[in-house]
């Protein structure tokens, strides 16, 4: 039960803050270039703020539970490209691309997931280390690269 029990306060906070940012993706502002920008600014700092969550949830779950070497070297590069694939998304959506939320919606519960799986290994039984790491990895990294092809 403990090692369940200590990613839950991570997971409630990623979840409000995982809920402000899509709203705020959502949001298109009424008025002039200072409300844009205001809601640009906030986008930044909820995403700046979940990814902090997860980056500390995906620790917190390699350090509580296990996954492969490899996994954890990804992570760390995928999480910051992930988020920065976030915020351009959020960015895209600003700009009348409202289909480009899909990718907000994506990638932040991936790698939520993937800290809760790495954090409870009775999960491991259903759910084999390597193949569920390659594919939620490899589901990061396509919707972040897919994110930057789209933008440009």
């Amino acid at each position: 039960m403990g090692v369940v029990a200590m990613p839950m306060p991570s997971l409630a906070v990623a979840g409000v803050l995982y809920a402000l940012m899509l709203a705020n993706a959502a949001y298109q502002p009424s008025g002039g270039g200072e409300a844009s920008i205001g809601a640009a600014i906030e986008g930044l700092l909820l995403t700046a703020g979940l990814w902090i969550v997860l980056a500390i949830m995906i620790a917190v779950g390699a350090a509580m539970g296990s996954m492969p070497g490899w996994a954890g070297g990804l992570a760390g590069l995928l999480i910051p490209a992930s988020g920065v694939a976030n915020f351009t998304a959020v960015d895209m959506c600003s700009r009348h691309m409202p289909w480009a939320i899909v990718f907000p919606v994506l990638l932040a519960p991936l790698i939520a997931f993937y800290a809760f799986w790495a954090g409870w290994p009775r999960l491991h039984a259903a759910l084999p280390a390597e193949r569920t790491s390659v594919a939620v990895w490899a589901s990061i990294f396509v919707l972040s690269v897919a994110t930057f092809v789209l933008a440009a």
